[in-house]
């Protein structure tokens, strides 16, 4: 009887540590690098590579100045885009028309130390996955390889 509290313990440790895990671009949830240069010429450039990609840029958060704004912090920059390809967005609302609470895709671009900038960007194939349901999942993981590329390409 022991061993099977040891090997459920094992077990459940086990899924922990990989659940713990999650948010990290090496489990898929998301794709982001790291490149040098302005931040603001890089959200430009985002914005370039989204467009390639087809998507367009919707919604715009700066959320460092909101946030500096309302709480009185210093904030490095941080800007949250709202991207959306239409027809995949159409694509996904006909599949489910809930799937708005998903939408836009997210890209954020952060100022890291110096003159780093991170750009991440969601893995919607593996958001999409968490729905259980195939069509929506075949649908994202095309807008994930648009999305991994724009970021890829920078």
């Amino acid at each position: 009887m022991r061993w099977i509290f040891s090997l459920l313990f094992i077990v459940l440790i086990g899924f922990s540590v990989k659940a713990g895990t999650m948010n990290n671009a090496d489990d898929g949830l998301y794709f982001k690098k790291t490149v040098t240069g302005n931040f603001s010429e890089i959200v430009e450039k985002v914005r370039e590579n989204l467009k390639n990609q087809g998507f367009s840029v919707i919604t715009e958060i700066d959320m460092d100045k909101k946030l500096n704004e309302k709480l009185g912090t210093d904030v490095k920059p941080y800007k949250i885009l709202g991207a959306c390809n239409p027809g995949y967005a159409f694509k996904t609302l006909q599949i489910d028309d809930n799937i708005g609470v998903f939408l836009p895709c997210k890209v954020i671009v952060k100022q890291m130390e110096g003159n780093q900038v991170e750009v991440v960007s969601v893995n919607p194939a593996e958001m999409m996955r968490m729905m259980d349901n195939e069509e929506l999942t075949k649908v994202a993981e095309e807008v994930s390889i648009k999305l991994k590329a724009a970021v890829e390409g920078l």
